[in-house]
C-alpha cells in the first residue's frame, strides 16, 4: 500500500482548525491553497498552507510573521486582503480572500503578447500596489506575470507578495538553488551583496511590461549563467525589435525601467506606469481600418487563491479551472497583435441611475449615406423618405450614483475622439466608461484612482459611424451598478 503523504492527509481531511477544508485549489512543492469555510467568520477563503520543513526554519517563521503582518496591513484596492494567519498543528498558514480569475503568465502563455492599451492597463495597477507597498515599507521581490491575478472586468491583483522570496531564501540556504522563474525578472542588484531597496519591484516590473508587449521573457536566455550575464551585463532588450508592431516609444520605458543602476531607474512604479502610458498616447492605436479586432477571453475561469499582500503571503500559486462555462460576452480571444480589452459600451445624458440591471441592448441606429443626397424619385412615384441622421453633439457625459452618491462620471469626446472615465468618491471603488458604435467597435476605459483629472482613452474610429456609452461603478472585481446605454450620437459633424 502506498504511503500517504502530509499533503495528501491534508486534502482529505474536513478540518484544519477553525476552518473546514472543502477541497484544494492548487499545490506546489512550498505548500498548497485549499478552499476551505471559516466557521468563526462563516466565510469561504483560501487558506494557503506553507510545506511542513519551512516551519522548522526558525528564521524563515520569523520573517514569514513579520512580512505577514505588515502586508496584512495594505489596504490597496489592487492588494487581496489577507484576514489571517500563523501556525496550526506545525503549519504556518494564511487566510485569504478567494478570487476568481486568471493570472496574467498564464494568459500570455495561452494566448500570446497583449495589446499595448490592455498592456498599460494591467501595469498602471500592478505599479499602484507596489507603490502602496512601498510606502508602508514592504517590498514584493517576486513581481513576475504569474504573480499578477487578473479577475473580471480586467481588474488586476499583485499576489504572492514578499513570502515567495523568503521561501527563497530559505531554499537557498539548504540548497542553493533560485526558481528560473524569478531569475528571468530579477534585478542586477540582487546577484551580489550590495544593498537593494523597493526599486528592484521597479526593475521586475519594467520586465513584465517587456513579456506583456511582446510574449517572451527578457533576454531570451535559458541557462541560469546566461540569465545572470544578461541581467548584470547585457543592454535592456527593445520590444519594438522582438515583436513588430510595438511602438518604439516603449524601447525608453524598458531601457529605464530595466537601468542596471538603481538610481537610473524610475524612482517608483508609478512613473514606470506613466512613463508607459505617455509611450501609449504618442502613439496611433492598432487596428485596420479604424476598427481594432475584439481580444478574446479564457471559455473556463480559473478560481486563483492570491496572498494578497506585499510582502508576504505564501509561495504557491493557486489555479484550478472550474467545469462550468463562462458567457464570452460575444468578445474573441486574443491574437498576437491583439485590440485593447473591450466591452460593450454606451453613453446619455439623461440621469444618473443606480440600477444593476443589465442594459437593455439596442440595434445599431441606421445612417443615411453623408456623401451624396439621395437621387429624387422618378415623377410617377411618390416621394421616398430617408432616415435622419441624430444630431453632432461634441461631447456627451453619463454620471453615475450608487447610494445616493455621486461616484463618478464617464465621457465620449467626438472631437477627440477618445473616451474618457473620472472617478469622483474617495471609496475603493472604481469606474469604467464603455461604449460602442454603430458597426460594433467596442472599447472601454476606466478609472482606478479618486485622484486627478479624467483617465482619457484614445479611439480610432470612422467618421461616418456613431457612438454610444455607459458608466459602470465596481468594487474589486464586483459590478455593483451600472447605467442605461445612450442613445447613438454621430462621431463626426
Amino acid at each position: 500500500m502506498t504511503e500517504t503523504s502530509d499533503e495528501e492527509q491534508l486534502a482529505v481531511q474536513s478540518q484544519f482548525g477553525p476552518y473546514r477544508v472543502e477541497g484544494v485549489i492548487a499545490r506546489g512543492g512550498m505548500g498548497e491553497i485549499l478552499r476551505a469555510y471559516d466557521t468563526r467568520h462563516d466565510r469561504i477563503v483560501a487558506l494557503k498552507l506553507l510545506a511542513p520543513h519551512l516551519a522548522a526554519d526558525q528564521e524563515f517563521r520569523e520573517r514569514f510573521k513579520r512580512e505577514a503582518h505588515a502586508a496584512g496591513r495594505l489596504s490597496e484596492p489592487h492588494v487581496i486582503p489577507i484576514h489571517g494567519y500563523g501556525e496550526i498543528d506545525g503549519r504556518l498558514y494564511l487566510d485569504m480572500r478567494l478570487v476568481e480569475g486568471e493570472d496574467l503568465g498564464a494568459r500570455l502563455n495561452a494566448h500570446g503578447p497583449m495589446h499595448p492599451n490592455d498592456v498599460v492597463h494591467v501595469i498602471e495597477q500592478v505599479a499602484q500596489a507596489l507603490d502602496a507597498a512601498h510606502a508602508a515599507r514592504v517590498v514584493h521581490r517576486d513581481v513576475k506575470p504569474s504573480n499578477v491575478l487578473l479577475g473580471a472586468g480586467g481588474f488586476a491583483y499583485l499576489v504572492d507578495f514578499g513570502i515567495a522570496a523568503s521561501i527563497q531564501d530559505a531554499t537557498s540556504r539548504t540548497s542553493g538553488s533560485v526558481t528560473m522563474g524569478t531569475l528571468a525578472y530579477m534585478a542586477p542588484e540582487r546577484f551580489g551583496d550590495a544593498p537593494s531597496d523597493h526599486r528592484v519591484d521597479v526593475y521586475s516590473l519594467a520586465c513584465v511590461l517587456y513579456q506583456c508587449l511582446t510574449g517572451a521573457k527578457p533576454y531570451g536566455v535559458t541557462s541560469t549563467e546566461a540569465l545572470i550575464y544578461a541581467h548584470l551585463n547585457r543592454e535592456p532588450p527593445k520590444p519594438s525589435e522582438t515583436m513588430p508592431g510595438v511602438p518604439q516609444e516603449f524601447d525608453r520605458v524598458v531601457a529605464n525601467g530595466m537601468a542596471k543602476n538603481a538610481a537610473d531607474r524610475y524612482a517608483t512604479a508609478g512613473e514606470l506606469a506613466a512613463a508607459a502610458r505617455r509611450a501609449l498616447r504618442t502613439t496611433a492605436p492598432l487596428g485596420a481600418a479604424g476598427v481594432e479586432p475584439e481580444r478574446r477571453r479564457s471559455r473556463w475561469p480559473v478560481a486563483l487563491a492570491a496572498v494578497g499582500a506585499v510582502a508576504a503571503v505564501a509561495g504557491v500559486a493557486a489555479a484550478v479551472v472550474t467545469l462550468q462555462p463562462e458567457p464570452t460576452d460575444g468578445q474573441a480571444m486574443p491574437v498576437p497583435r491583439p485590440a485593447p480589452t473591450t466591452t460593450p459600451s454606451s453613453s446619455t445624458t439623461a440621469p444618473p441611475t443606480t440600477s444593476s440591471a443589465p442594459p437593455t441592448s439596442a440595434s445599431p441606429v441606421a445612417e443615411a449615406p453623408t456623401s451624396a443626397a439621395p437621387a429624387p424619385p422618378p415623377p410617377s412615384e411618390p416621394p421616398k423618405t430617408t432616415t435622419s441622421r441624430p444630431p453632432y453633439e461634441a461631447k456627451i457625459c453619463k454620471s453615475i450614483s450608487y447610494q445616493g452618491k455621486a461616484r463618478g462620471t464617464g465621457c465620449f469626446d467626438a472631437d477627440g475622439d477618445f473616451i474618457a472615465a473620472k472617478d469622483t468618491f474617495k471609496d475603493g471603488f472604481w469606474i469604467k466608461t464603455r461604449s460602442e458604435t454603430d458597426y460594433h467597435h467596442t472599447a472601454e476605459c476606466r478609472d482606478t484612482n479618486s485622484e486627478g483629472d479624467y483617465v482619457q482613452c484614445k479611439l480610432q474610429l470612422r467618421s461616418e459611424g456613431s457612438m454610444r456609452i455607459m458608466v459602470e461603478l465596481w468594487d474589486g472585481s464586483k459590478k455593483l451598478a451600472d447605467t442605461p446605454w445612450t442613445r447613438f450620437t454621430p462621431i463626426g459633424k
